[in-house]
């Protein structure tokens, strides 16, 4: 079934206490003989915000639970105490609502990463892969970015694997996914970077290995205010020329003048504008 050991450390590297955690932990998961509990964990920040580092734990053998068949897997959030106790767990599987897609055989919390706060709400998400998952032929892998709530609960999931849009090239029993991890902004563009693992890709040779580094993109918009020293929205001017300041919430590149639309006409003849600068 599985277990993961909390160690609490001294400054030398000699242990001061350990907490095991296992099916019988108070507040802990429930497992079932297979389960392979403890094949990844990772440290997800304070996710409920209480002070308190939580975790999530992989078990790749759990079973599916909305179909048939086994190694499915599994990840469990574990809220923890200060003493390494548990205060609450909440399993992710193919049942979760907005979680992963996943089906027997997947392999899903094979690995797992802390891949920070994507989409800006001030909640860390986290990466799974699912080794095992046959994509678009067997055994090709996947990673799955899941963006998190508080209490442990899914957003919305999304699923990278051979048939994303620039994402990476694989094929059968590449196992993409086997390892995740956080190598922070590498491309600067204020979103963390992820490196993967698939350690059956050939190459130049039968199952020598491979790491795919992924460039992520922000997934929030930069918005736009409008502002008008010619006069407030609704009112009625006589200039020929109307001024307007466009203000970004953040640094932008590429923005020219087609791409401003205008629209409607002036005095019920004229055009809305034109000779745009």
């Amino acid at each position: 079934r599985g277990t993961i050991h909390i160690m609490f450390m001294n400054t030398d590297g000699s242990i001061d206490s350990t907490v095991k955690i296992s099916d019988s932990t108070a507040n802990g998961p429930v497992l079932e003989a297979q389960d392979k509990f403890g094949e990844s964990v990772a440290n997800i920040g304070d996710l409920n915000n209480d002070g308190v580092n939580d975790i999530i734990v992989g078990a790749v053998g759990a079973d599916c639970v909305s179909c048939v068949g086994n190694q499915a897997g599994a990840v469990y959030i574990m809220f923890m105490n200060t003493d390494g106790s548990v205060d609450s767990t909440v399993e992710i599987n193919d049942s979760t609502t907005n979680g992963p897609v996943i089906i027997a055989t997947d392999n899903l919390g094979f690995s797992v990463a802390n891949i920070g706060d994507l989409n800006g709400d001030d909640v860390n998400e986290i990466a799974v892969g699912a080794q095992k998952d046959d994509g678009s032929g067997d055994t090709i892998g996947a990673v799955h970015i899941m963006f998190m709530n508080t209490d442990g609960s899914i957003d919305s999931t999304v699923e990278i694997n051979d048939s994303t849009a620039n994402g990476p090239v694989l094929s059968n029993d590449d196992l993409f996914g086997s390892s995740i991890a956080n190598i922070g902004d590498l491309d600067g563009n204020g979103v963390i970077d992820l490196v993967v693992g698939a350690y059956h890709d050939d190459g130049s040779g039968s199952n020598r290995g491979a790491v795919h580094i992924l460039f992520l993109h922000e997934t929030t918009k930069p918005t736009v205010t409008i502002t008008s020293t010619s006069g407030d929205s609704g009112d009625t001017v006589s200039s020929t020329t109307l001024s307007y300041t466009a203000t970004f919430s953040e640094s932008v590149t590429g923005f020219v003048v087609g791409d401003i639309t205008v629209t409607g006409i002036a005095n019920s003849v004229y055009s809305a504008a034109s000779n745009i600068a």
